[in-house]
């Protein structure tokens, strides 16, 4: 199997569920096209947070609450790796996963193209998604309230809204929309870490 770190020095933009001798997963990184891992995603994802040094379930349990999702959470590994996981496939059996995984840093739009829904990463790739687009897009907007908060706990400055939601393709949101989105966001933490430490 590829050596974790040497699949994160090639800049991870993606990887996804792939039947290939039996449950395997697809890397996709931006210094070289795919590379196939054969292990499930499951697997993989325990690897990645093991070389990251993240408690899988304590991060899925905390961003899971801030963005009020416990299922389709992003994985923040650290600030150039953070996924968000649209679905690319229909599971054969029950727990092969059917979740592919993007990094946020290497997405540029996600579009519908004739009743078919597209992941465009910056590379040129174009993955198809079996999401609908609204769908699609708020686990993106998930992704980005996730990297926004994950920023703000480890005490990286944290990007412009504006540019938030340019890279979201949005148009741009009025002043006061953004402040009260702010003040909940750190309500939202502010109660997490006090809860946490009454514990």
């Amino acid at each position: 199997m590829k050596n974790i770190e040497e699949l994160v020095s090639k800049e991870i933009v993606a990887f996804l569920p792939f039947y290939i001798e039996g449950n395997s997963t697809k890397v996709i990184t931006n210094k070289q096209n795919e590379e196939y891992i054969y292990k499930s995603i499951k697997t993989f994802i325990t690897l990645l947070s093991k070389y990251f040094m993240v408690d899988l379930n304590s991060s899925r349990q905390y961003y899971g609450k801030i963005i009020g999702s416990t299922n389709i959470v992003p994985l923040p590994f650290n600030k150039d790796n953070i996924f968000v996981p649209l679905k690319v496939r229909k599971a054969i059996s029950k727990n092969d996963g059917s979740f592919g995984y993007f990094n946020i840093g290497f997405i540029k739009d996600i579009i519908e193209k004739n009743k078919k829904v597209y992941v465009l990463l910056k590379k040129g790739d174009c993955i198809e998604v079996l999401q609908g687009i609204e769908t699609a897009k708020k686990n993106l907007r998930n992704g980005y309230i996730v990297k926004q908060a994950y920023f703000k706990r480890v005490g990286v400055n944290i990007m412009e809204e504006q540019e938030i939601y340019g890279e979201l393709n949005k148009p741009a949101t009025k002043g006061d929309i953004v402040a009260l989105r702010n003040e909940l966001l750190d309500i939202k933490i502010n109660l997490l870490k006090s809860s946490s430490s009454s514990v």
